[in-house]
């Protein structure tokens, strides 16, 4: 069976690292990249297969440039991913938990454990990526400094050790993460629990908001995330990333969908895709 290529924000060890492994299996290549840009950039030069990317944390919220990135990309989303994010504190074995002054980590990381960090006092100290900040740390081997990273990270540097366990200030803390691809993924006509991923501009008309989500309303399409863009200067357009429930092909949607688009400027289809089974509990009947 061919393995597929991965392309990835971080480095091994990273929590993109650690959860494209569990997504895709160990059976496929991963390759890293510093920023989410070139992730999808080696998608779309086809040196990669698929993009793993995350896009909000239960804790943090969105990852604002993802929704940005979207549209621009090129790529269609053909699966998501919901990660239960556990931190831990990372530092070097000839350190305690009493001598650490300093952490270090990626901003979201920071974020997520506040409550911790707050507790013991820590200066922040951001980092680009979670391994990196925990392999920085174990080159510089000092006992002031700690990193905030996943248990594999701790493995695959050398001189450290965790030092504190699930230091996440929600222990529910999760981070959904999206999956790319340069085609749109097969929808089979009585596929069930799938999502759609839309982005769109309004016009600058009174109550185009409203207007453009009426639509969903009247058909009773469940709309399941809004996020807004709104222009800082009146010559800008609001933009928005939306998500309903179901796929584009049905009745319903298209009406929707047409009504959208008589008080929208622009409509891209991200992509129709098949929800985590995490997302939602069992609905009562």
């Amino acid at each position: 069976m061919r393995k597929n290529k991965i392309a990835y924000q971080g480095v091994e060890g990273a929590y993109s690292f650690v959860a494209a492994n569990e997504y895709f299996g160990k059976n496929n290549n991963f390759i890293g990249f510093a920023t989410f840009e070139e992730v999808v950039e080696a998608v779309r030069d086809k040196k990669a297969d698929f993009a793993f990317l995350p896009i909000e944390n239960s804790v943090a919220g969105r990852v604002a440039s993802m929704h940005t990135l979207l549209p621009k990309s090129g790529l269609y989303i053909v699966g998501e991913y919901l990660f239960p994010v556990k931190h831990n504190l990372i530092a070097s074995k000839k350190t305690s938990l009493d001598n650490i002054k300093y952490v270090y980590s990626h901003p979201q990381a920071l974020a997520q454990s506040a409550e911790f960090i707050k507790k013991l006092g820590l200066k922040e100290i951001p980092f680009g990526d979670t391994a990196a900040a925990v392999k920085y740390v174990s080159e510089k081997g000092d006992k002031f400094s700690a990193a905030i990273g996943s248990r594999l990270s701790a493995k695959l540097y050398k001189n450290v050790k965790i030092i504190a366990r699930n230091i996440n200030t929600k222990k529910t803390n999760t981070t959904r993460f999206l999956i790319l691809s340069r085609t749109a993924k097969k929808i089979v006509r009585d596929e069930k629990e799938l999502i759609t991923s839309i982005f769109y501009k309004t016009k600058n008309i009174p109550a185009a908001l409203y207007k453009t989500l009426s639509g969903f309303a009247t058909v009773s399409i469940n709309v399941i995330k809004l996020e807004s863009f709104i222009p800082l200067f009146e010559n800008e357009d609001a933009s928005f990333y939306l998500e309903f429930e179901g796929t584009t092909n049905s009745k319903e949607a298209k009406q929707a969908l047409l009504e959208l688009g008589y008080y929208a400027k622009e409509v891209i289809i991200l992509g129709t895709y098949k929800r985590h089974k995490k997302r939602y509990k069992k609905r009562a009947k």
